[in-house]
């Protein structure tokens, strides 16, 4: 049972499919679709499928989700009472259930049943929590490896009160033990442009997690542009002196990015990669990625001269 299937129900609650969108946004990983989906089919297998606060509740526990916040629930309530303009004894119910996931702990009997199908995946075998640690960590990449780490573990212990699966054991040793690939992408991105977010993008593809590190270089401009809002829920990191030190002060391995838009940037690059080999006791990890062609002519230079004429928009993020 998808939520789809679902529709003929929303539609006779005055609920069109668009407001499943949100659920679609990108930095989203676990919090999708897929996750109502699965609500879904649990609430169908012990008869609640047509239960129309459940199903509200479903549409709406996440439909606020920044990993920033600290309010995502109540801003969901929010957002569900402004929207639904049904009976206000159901709103109140489905209120009052939203609310309950922020901890768990429900407050009657339909909160009961929705708070054990949304922590449903932590009763879920190995394989199937391996995944779903895999998609909270890249919903909180934004947070120093280190940082998550710590906090990661703390989280799932205090789920495990709430489960009984021996499995969960072995995904807080995995967090702990796990060794993620991390690269660090370095640059003074004055502007961050289309190139630079080639580059991100295919290095993703590569690493579990890419740092983007905003160098404060002395032979350039200060920096005059902000970060895109599409780097939002990246880890920004930004540094002083050499490249080298703020590795080091990261306390865990990383590989260094370097985009490439053609051979003399290629000249260039092994230029520094032997200063970085050098000055790290030649211990540095560094890959080099060529942007797609119709890059290849975008520089942060060009940008700031083009943007006196108003120009340099069609190359930004």
């Amino acid at each position: 049972m998808n939520i789809t299937d679902k529709k003929d129900q929303l539609a006779k609650l005055g609920l069109g499919m668009e407001i499943l969108n949100p659920y679609r946004e990108p930095h989203r990983f676990y919090h999708t679709v897929e996750h109502l989906d699965d609500l879904c089919d649990q609430l169908e297998k012990k008869g609640f499928g047509d239960n129309d606060a459940l199903l509200l509740a479903t549409v709406f526990h996440d439909i606020i989700y920044d990993p920033r916040s600290a309010t995502n629930e109540e801003d969901s309530v929010r957002y569900f009472n402004n929207t639904f303009n049904g009976d206000q004894l159901l709103k109140d119910e489905v209120t009052g259930i939203i609310l309950d996931t922020k901890t768990h702990k429900p407050n009657s009997e339909l909160s009961h049943i929705f708070c054990q199908a949304d922590l449903n995946i932590l009763n879920q075998p190995f394989d199937k929590l391996l995944k779903y640690e895999q998609q909270i960590f890249k919903e909180f990449q934004f947070v120093d490896y280190a940082v998550y780490k710590e906090k990661r573990v703390e989280v799932l212990k205090s789920l495990q009160h709430s489960v009984n699966n021996p499995a969960l054991e072995y995904l807080i040793d995995y967090v702990n033990f796990r060794e993620p690939r991390i690269a660090v992408y370095p640059g003074s991105f004055n502007p961050f442009h289309k190139g630079h977010y080639n580059i991100l993008q295919k290095a993703e593809q590569i690493f579990d997690k890419v740092i983007i590190a905003r160098g404060i270089n002395p032979g350039k401009d200060k920096a005059s542009y902000d970060f895109p809002e599409i780097l939002k829920y990246r880890q920004i990191a930004s540094y002083e002196g050499l490249l080298t030190d703020f590795i080091s002060s990261l306390g865990y391995d990383v590989t260094i990015i370097r985009g490439l838009r053609n051979g003399s940037d290629l000249q260039y690059e092994l230029n520094q990669y032997r200063y970085l080999q050098e000055l790290s006791d030649k211990s540095i990890n560094l890959i080099a990625i060529f942007c797609d062609m119709e890059f290849e002519h975008i520089s942060s230079t060009g940008i700031r001269q083009l943007e006196k004429y108003g120009k340099a928009g069609d190359y930004l993020v």
